[in-house]
């Protein structure tokens, strides 16, 4: 159950710093003026940043969690 939802953990916040940076902060196509480079939405970076975080975080969560086999005993 710890490997599931530390899989789950770590695919959201990847999931959400992929989405967070490609969808809402960076700019496609070619630049046609200077307001090209700022971020579609505002607080993007700091979704970023969160997704980033999250992702990290799925180490903590597999350490916290019991393991199974452990649990069993």
């Amino acid at each position: 159950m710890r490997i599931g939802l530390t899989a789950l953990t770590f695919v959201i916040g990847a999931a959400l710093s992929l989405v967070s940076y490609f969808v809402l902060a960076a700019p496609l196509g070619t630049p046609t003026n200077e307001g090209f480079s700022n971020p579609n939405l505002e607080f993007a970076p700091l979704l970023f940043v969160i997704g980033m975080s999250v992702t990290v975080l799925a180490v903590v969560v597999y350490e916290v969690l019991p393991d199974s086999e452990q649990s069993a005993d």
